[in-house]
């Protein structure tokens, strides 16, 4: 055995030179400062996973093919040694090249200390370590390196190996890509060997049980092909499959892969809308808002609001269009920050003035009426959240020199009644960026929600004007980058939701006691940041459409696609219908799509 194993790390000793020097070299270059952070940055997220699945599929495919083309085979299997322990001994040799290999490759994701505050890199470093980094991604490169090493078996050339290596690999990549948006609510991200937008790699990588489960599964994999392989080449010596099989074998796995696909795409009930309004043409492309109140509906441009009247939902109507002189509404992620109540749209923005302009809530309703709320002179490193109405008074969340208060005005005197502190800021790291981190709010009844830096804080507003924080839940701290993310909120029956990104996940609390949330779980959910409640059921956009989902015990369910004809950017819920707010196009007008989700 031990002849053997020498023999497949020379075979192997021109990888392991070649990629040690590569190391050294990139190494070399970073701390010379030739290379900088922009290229490890590049490096976590795209080079290191593609450069590690080159190696373990170039490690693999000539073991035994490229033997069995030279007529070397033969010499090896008349050796008196089990025929299987010929394939345990490449596997093991290519087993230790991948891991030196691998190795190196982690540290350059961490050979670079000064990040910019920024990068998505300085996300990854601070919740995954290199050690479990290293840990949760070797299993899974070992599998694909077993894998290749069965392909090698079966065939008698390495580019044939190669081929169906790659077709195999490809489509699962694809395909794994693909049910990211198709499965948002499966946990498969947790078994991806690279990082994507829904951070399923740092979420397995940080969470030991997670780490340890699909590493077991990985590697019993690895074993489990690789006894398959022994099993093989202990028949016979010849080759398995010719080219037809190849192309036969390459043709099934991209097949499986596109039908997976499409069943998973076509797997929920749909509804159509019941009804559709066109917005006007010019100034399409601005950012647009969408705000609901039963069956009517305002569109919010950045100097316009448009009223809309959907109690004939076949065949809604235009009530008005109502301009904004001297005025600019603020949007955030794309949308005005705007509520609707009582058929008063809300709206945050500035009015233009000489010197500094001013910060407002302007109170626009459908017959043309506008009058404001001030809140004093804008400052630009100061944040306030979209209003929300409630009664006669108005609630906001200012962040503004490091504290995050909740203010109240009176809608008929326009004054500020009440002021209250949920939250004070930790000093911000040296050279980082001083904008105020924002603040999200979301009313329940006689109750509000405001996630903060710090906390979930739950508000009784039962007396409007005197508003009491009756608990705080303190926040999970999964990095200083991450210490300012918003994280918007939805609920859905006794259940409120924190939406967090990369990973994307939801923080469920149960409300059975509004006054006390009380963390539940930590459900996944991949592109969170877009999510609108109607108290029964929640919504997102999704495909060219908008998926209708409900939590479980324990989980999220999708229940219907919403089928629409282009991409949502907004939407808005209440009571039994939902309103999606679609794009523009190039040939295409913004649409307000209506849909009757009942209960």
């Amino acid at each position: 055995m031990k002849p053997l194993l020498w023999k497949e790390m020379r075979d192997l000793r021109a990888w392991l030179l070649a990629g040690l020097a590569m190391t050294g070299t990139l190494e070399l270059l970073l701390h010379t400062h030739v290379l900088t952070v922009s290229f490890v940055n590049s490096w976590v997220l795209v080079l290191m996973p593609l450069t590690m699945g080159i190696t373990a599929l170039g490690l693999g495919v000539g073991q035994v093919a490229r033997e069995r083309h030279t007529r070397t085979l033969e010499f090896l299997l008349v050796r008196p040694v089990p025929a299987s322990a010929i394939v345990w001994s490449k596997f093991l040799a290519g087993t230790i090249v991948l891991l030196v290999l691998l190795a190196g490759a982690v540290a350059l994701c961490y050979a670079q200390p000064d990040l910019k505050p920024d990068t998505a890199l300085r996300v990854i470093r601070e919740q995954v370590a290199a050690v479990p980094l290293f840990a949760t991604l070797f299993p899974r490169f070992w599998c694909l390196y077993g894998l290749t090493l069965l392909f090698s078996t079966l065939v008698d050339r390495s580019l044939k190996a190669a081929v169906l290596g790659s077709a195999v690999t490809v489509t699962l990549v694809a395909t794994a890509l693909a049910f990211a948006d198709l499965a948002p609510f499966s946990g498969f991200v947790f078994w991806l060997p690279f990082f994507e937008g829904t951070g399923g790699l740092v979420e397995a990588a940080k969470t030991p049980g997670l780490s340890w489960t699909t590493g077991l599964v990985y590697a019993a994999g690895a074993m489990l092909l690789t006894a398959t392989s022994g099993a093989l080449i202990n028949r016979s010596s010849e080759r398995y499959m010719g080219n037809r099989s190849l192309i036969a074998v390459a043709a099934g796995v991209i097949a499986a892969g596109v039908a997976s696909a499409y069943g998973a795409a076509e797997r929920l009930p749909e509804l159509t809308p019941v009804g559709t309004w066109e917005l006007r043409p010019a100034g399409e492309w601005e950012p647009a808002g969408i705000v609901t109140d039963g069956d009517r509906v305002a569109v919010t441009l950045e100097q316009s609001v448009h009223f809309l009247d959907f109690s004939r939902q076949s065949s809604p109507r235009n009530v008005s269009e109502v301009k904004l002189s001297r005025w600019r509404t603020s949007a955030e992620w794309g949308a005005q920050q705007a509520a609707l109540s009582d058929g008063t749209v809300f709206l945050l923005g500035k009015e233009k003035s000489l010197l500094v302009d001013d910060l407002e809530i302007a109170r626009v309703t459908a017959a043309g009426t506008i009058d404001t709320i001030s809140l004093g002179p804008s400052r630009p490193d100061d944040y306030v959240s979209t209003p929300v109405p409630f009664g006669k008074f108005v609630y906001v969340g200012v962040t503004r020199e490091q504290v995050c208060s909740l203010l109240v005005f009176n809608t008929n005197s326009k004054r500020e009644v009440a002021s209250l502190i949920v939250d004070r800021l930790r000093p911000p790291d040296p050279g980082s960026d001083p904008d105020q981190p924002p603040l999200r709010m979301v009313r329940r009844g006689t109750y509000l929600y405001i996630t903060s830096p710090t906390f979930l804080t739950a508000v009784d507003i039962g007396r409007p004007d005197e508003p009491v924080v009756t608990s705080q839940v303190p926040r999970f701290d999964k990095g200083r980058f991450t210490y300012g993310f918003a994280r918007p909120l939805s609920w859905q029956d006794n259940h409120l939701f924190e939406i967090h990104v990369f990973p994307g996940t939801l923080s469920s609390y149960d409300l059975t006691d509004p006054a006390h949330p009380t963390a539940r779980a930590e459900l996944t959910c991949h592109q969170t940041m877009r999510i609108e409640g109607s108290g029964h059921a929640m919504y997102r956009p999704w495909r060219n459409g908008v998926m209708e989902f409900r939590a479980g015990s324990d989980d999220l369910q999708a229940q219907r696609y919403l089928r629409g004809d282009g991409t949502v950017t907004q939407l808005a819920a209440a009571g039994d219908y939902v309103y999606a707010l679609t794009g523009p196009g190039l040939n295409k007008r913004r649409k307000v799509l209506a849909f009757r989700v009942g209960r």
